[in-house]
């Protein structure tokens, strides 16, 4: 719900304004021809702002709808990469403990053989 609001936030003004006509203020009974006349052309405004109002919408959905789709595809691909640099560092740091290891040995070797 809040998603759509977002959306319409935007164009409620202007559907307001379009649903607010100004019509005449007389009351006199020659003036309501006149003033179904208004009320006509203000359905048919309405009627025309709503159209494009929904169409501006659907447009607006449909593009958010296609950023969401690549949002997860992206996401999807991150976490793919993600995956392969753990096991890349969990390959380096046995290769670095190997080294560690050779390098405490040759030294424990090159001490044991300079004390003899």
């Amino acid at each position: 719900m809040a998603s759509w609001f977002t959306v319409m936030a935007p164009l409620l003004p202007e559907l307001i304004r379009a649903a607010r006509p100004i019509f005449t203020r007389n009351a006199e009974p020659s003036q309501i021809p006149k003033q179904i006349a208004e009320l006509q052309d203000a359905v048919l405004h309405n009627d025309q702002a709503i159209k494009t109002v929904a169409a501006e919408m659907e447009q607006t959905l449909g593009a958010l709808t296609r950023a969401s789709q690549e949002l997860e595809t992206t996401l999807l691909g991150l976490r793919h990469t993600q995956g392969e640099l753990e096991r890349r560092l969990r390959r380096a740091n046995v290769v670095a403990a190997i080294a560690a290891t050779a390098a405490v040995l040759a030294f424990a070797t090159a001490a044991y053989a300079l004390g003899r």
